[in-house]
């Protein structure tokens, strides 16, 4: 088994859909400048996913893991999300134009019937272990759970140093956490997101983020993952007993944006990008806060949409 020393937590089976015709990403610095990169140079840490063994013995079975359980389903699943084959198509439910207006407002397109793609049990399954995977394996989150380890004083292996053992215990807790989030999101319903604009979706060094403190109820937070700069996937905390289903939307250039806007919210060195980078933009939205994804919420046992106006000004 080869020991690969540099972990990348932005897979590039997915940054490879950030490159420009050249095969580079476009990055940019917090302070507005840029830079040009490959995906083998983006998204990577050295021994980021590194455990040790008590006679302290490296141990990279958390880095192959992601790789054979987490990547490799991925890779059919991303391509039948990218197909757009197997739609199911019915009539929309009575209009109400007070919905249509703010769906425009937020840069959705209204939609003229409603659309479902049909995803295959084990393509649901992986696109959930993909999401809970990329929340939980950001260098960022990886971080919080080292330094919530350190506080809590606990005895620790002797055998290792004090930064090892810290370590390989926050990764194991991180195990935990990804079978919580995997959990929680297989329970969710899925929407597909098409950007039909000119504007393209962003990424950032803090990867993919749940809103936290979780709220009550059975999916106690939504998600924004852009998958491609056309194409995101949104978790939303709403239950959905059609786990086979993904329900298509499509958002202009001003959703786009609106969304952006998520993926800049927790950045905190590099964002990245396929076109040439919007830098005003990124400036202005850099670390401020976003408004919600998509706004579904459970309300006494009924979907409601509701929208925080004043994150959106």
């Amino acid at each position: 088994m080869t020991k690969p020393k540099r972990h990348h937590w932005w897979p590039q089976l997915q940054s490879g859909h950030w490159t420009d015709t050249d095969g580079f990403i476009n990055v940019t610095r917090s302070d507005g400048s840029t830079f040009r990169a490959p995906p083998s140079k983006i998204g990577v840490e050295g021994e980021l996913y590194t455990r040790y063994e008590l006679a302290g013995e490296k141990d990279l079975t958390i880095e192959h893991w992601f790789g054979q359980q987490i990547e490799t389903p991925f890779v059919q699943a991303l391509e039948r999300l990218a197909t757009m084959e197997e739609i199911k198509v019915s009539p929309l439910p009575a209009k109400r134009p007070y919905k249509e207006q703010e769906l425009r407002e937020l840069g959705f397109i209204v939609p003229t019937k409603v659309e479902e793609m049909i995803l295959s049990a084990e393509h649901r399954d992986a696109i959930d272990r993909y999401l809970a995977a990329l929340l939980v394996r950001s260098p960022r989150y990886l971080a919080k759970l080292v330094a919530f380890h350190d506080r809590q004083g606990a005895p620790l292996p002797k055998a290792l140093s004090r930064d090892a053992a810290i370590k390989t215990v926050a990764l194991d807790n991180m195990l935990q956490v990804f079978e919580i989030y995997r959990e929680r999101i297989a329970r969710a319903h899925l929407g597909l997101l098409l950007i039909e604009g000119t504007n393209e979706l962003l990424f950032s060094d803090a990867g993919i983020s749940a809103e936290e403190p979780w709220r009550s109820g059975p999916v106690p937070f939504d998600i924004h993952a852009p998958l491609t700069p056309k194409m995101a996937i949104e978790v939303m905390p709403v239950p959905d007993s059609h786990t086979g289903r993904c329900l298509i939307m499509r958002a202009n250039n001003r959703g786009a944006a609106r969304m952006n806007r998520i993926a800049l919210q927790n950045a905190q060195q590099f964002v990245f990008s396929k076109q040439k980078p919007p830098l005003q933009f990124i400036k202005e939205h850099f670390g401020k806060s976003a408004p919600k994804s998509i706004g579904i919420r459970m309300r006494n046992g009924k979907v409601e949409t509701k929208f925080d106006w004043s994150r959106d000004r």
